[in-house]
């Protein structure tokens, strides 16, 4: 179970990184991925204090959204993996 939440922790980060609007690239640097909880627990985020800002966007600023696109790319075939592991179990 850890290896599939590492795998899906890291193709989250990928995609974010790859779709995240870039002006510096300060935000796209600092979207890192901490695995913790014996490694059954992952969370994918930006670092910088901003990210929430282009993420939801602002009242004069629509938002750019990065993180919640690349999680959603990534979970179905995460459920899928996840699923096939615990039939292996029986």
């Amino acid at each position: 179970m850890a290896k599939e939440v590492q795998k899906a922790a890291f193709d989250i980060e990928a995609r974010a990184k790859a779709v995240v609007a870039v002006d510096t690239g300060t935000l796209r640097r600092s979207i890192t991925s901490v695995i913790s909880n014996g490694g059954l627990t992952g969370t994918v985020g930006p670092s910088v204090f901003y990210g929430k800002f282009i993420e939801f966007g602002t009242r004069r600023m629509g938002a750019r959204p990065f993180m919640r696109p690349a999680a959603h790319a990534v979970l179905p075939k995460f459920a899928q993996a996840v699923a096939a592991a615990l039939r292996g179990l029986r």
